[in-house]
């Protein structure tokens, strides 16, 4: 069973507070005996361990930007090398998941970079004064939307960052939601969900959730969008995805929801 424990680990120091939290995983369908983990391919079990991103982590954080916006978006649209420093050097909050090393190898260098990253849960903060290239973004992509562009010239929000490599099962993101709502400190009224979905050619009436657990947020969200990326097709799959707008006070709910679906 994956774990998460969150290490505070400010870019390059040694010295580590670590918090430690259990979850239980499953990933979302309409039968609500399903697993939330509904991908087709197999997922791993492993232990995981969360800490504070930092400087070498960087081109794993900018991957998972890719993997969620697509590698071919131009910088002048949205910078992802920019927002990948952000989420880097925020330390107010985010977490990067890795495999920690087995106990009984030598641990000669604690910074080594022999943990590879595989995963991200963070959030960035935008409104009209801060961050604007996210919000310029979202505005192009919900331009057919008068709520959804309302709510983001008129509201404090934070776009959720939550990517990892596709057979690491949703255990770990009940511990890596609730840690991240505790490390916020600025006002968001809403969180921005920007889901990947997928679409098999032979049953297009049937969405799949890349990560499970944001098709509960899905039920609370106030408004949502859906577009194509560039990249929309992959041999049998159609790739889409979905922008939603959960209002803050939403969040306590859907946590307890996840909860529910990952004991299933």
């Amino acid at each position: 069973m994956p774990r998460s424990s969150k290490k505070q680990r400010p870019n390059n120091q040694a010295e580590e507070a670590e918090s430690s939290s259990t979850a239980s995983s499953s990933d979302n369908d309409e039968d609500q005996d399903e697993p939330m983990d509904n991908n087709p391919q197999e997922n791993i079990q492993i232990d995981l361990e969360a800490r504070s991103p930092i400087d070498t982590d960087h081109d794993a954080v900018h991957y998972f930007l890719e993997q969620s916006f697509g590698n071919a978006i131009k910088k002048s649209v949205l910078d992802l090398n920019q927002l990948t420093t952000q989420l880097i050097t925020q330390q107010t909050c985010g977490s990067v998941f890795y495999q920690p090393l087995d106990s009984t190898m030598d641990e000669t260098d604690d910074e080594d970079d022999d943990n590879p990253v595989l995963g991200i849960c963070s959030i960035l903060r935008f409104d009209q004064q801060y961050n604007k290239q996210i919000q310029a973004w979202l505005l192009d992509k919900c331009s057919d939307n008068e709520q959804a562009k309302e709510i983001l010239k008129t509201s404090k929000c934070g776009l959720f960052i939550n990517e990892r490599y596709m057979n690491i099962p949703a255990d770990i993101s009940l511990p890596a939601i609730r840690t991240l709502r505790e490390e916020i400190i600025h006002q968001m009224d809403y969180w921005v969900i920007h889901s990947k979905l997928r679409l098999h050619k032979s049953d297009s009436n049937t969405i799949y959730y890349v990560n499970g657990e944001e098709e509960i947020f899905e039920k609370y969200a106030t408004v949502s969008c859906d577009y194509y990326p560039v990249q929309s097709t992959d041999g049998e799959w159609t790739h889409r995805r979905k922008i939603m707008f959960i209002s803050s006070n939403k969040l306590d709910q859907i946590s307890l929801d996840i909860e529910q679906k990952l004991k299933q």
